[in-house]
């Protein structure tokens, strides 16, 4: 539909650097292979790479038992059944939370010795209170098992004694480690991340509120980030697809309003 629509396509190519210091009103981005591309206007929607712990198998059951993330689909396939979600930030802590109302038990499995230091104490609290939410802290998942594709039981050990494997029976294991965000080329341009490297996008990028900003924009009038590069945005596939849909009428305002000639 794209090519349909004049779109040319430049594939295998990767951006290495973004120049918003033209004073003609047109970006330059930099390719890997030499080139140099001008636009008047940016959308940045290179998404996230999600971090993966070194357990063995992994790669053999992502998407069959192994999840990134924790929708109301996945939590109607653990209702009633047990679950190891793995991670300690508040991400990890509203999914625990979240599947506690769906699953039997949830283990989360903390490779430090407490949630202090990196979950809100309000979610601290709403899994201390949650009676089928078991810590394991100091602990961590070496392997994944299963059979014709399907999650089965995973193996795991406390890090004071390595050596002492134990199995635990599960179907579903939820991996919240953190992402990282493909947000290197965008350094020195002066686009506004986050403490996470994410686009931040909308008012926020904008604390002195010097300008009106679109929900969509970045602090670089010009420049917009959908999908999951952007803070805040909900990493899910409807979302990123819905966030390419609306940047697109932002675009034309951006570019009518940039036609304008000046009063």
């Amino acid at each position: 539909q794209a090519q349909k629509f004049g779109a040319e396509m430049m594939i295998p190519v990767a951006v290495t650097s973004l120049d918003c210091s033209s004073q003609s009103g047109a970006f330059a981005l930099a390719t890997e292979c030499g080139q140099q591309l001008r636009a008047r206007s940016i959308v940045v929607a290179s998404g996230a790479r999600y971090r993966r712990p070194e357990i063995e198998n992994l790669a053999d059951f992502e998407g069959r038992g192994v999840w990134y993330w924790a929708s109301p689909i996945e939590a109607r396939l653990c209702t009633g059944q047990d679950v190891v979600l793995v991670g300690a930030g508040n991400s990890a802590g509203q999914a625990a939370v979240f599947l506690s109302g769906h699953a039997r038990k949830v283990y989360l499995v903390i490779r430090g010795g407490g949630l202090g230091a990196s979950m809100s104490r309000y979610l601290i609290d709403r899994i201390e209170a949650a009676p089928n939410i078991e810590l394991m802290f100091n602990t961590e998942v070496v392997t994944v098992e299963g059979t014709d594709g399907s999650l089965e039981r995973l193996r795991w050990r406390s890090r004071f004694a390595p050596g002492d494997v134990h199995t635990l029976d599960v179907r579903n294991l939820f991996l919240f480690v953190g992402a990282d965000p493909a947000t290197g080329w965008l350094a020195g341009c002066g686009v506004t991340l986050d403490r996470g490297g994410f686009v931040v996008t909308g008012a926020q990028s904008e604390p002195n509120h010097s300008r009106a900003v679109k929900p969509l924009e970045t602090s670089v009038p010009g420049v917009f980030a959908v999908g999951d590069v952007r803070s805040g945005s909900v990493k899910r596939v409807g979302g990123a697809i819905g966030e390419g849909a609306q940047v697109v009428a932002a675009l034309h305002g951006y570019l009518a309003d940039a036609m304008k000639p000046a009063l």
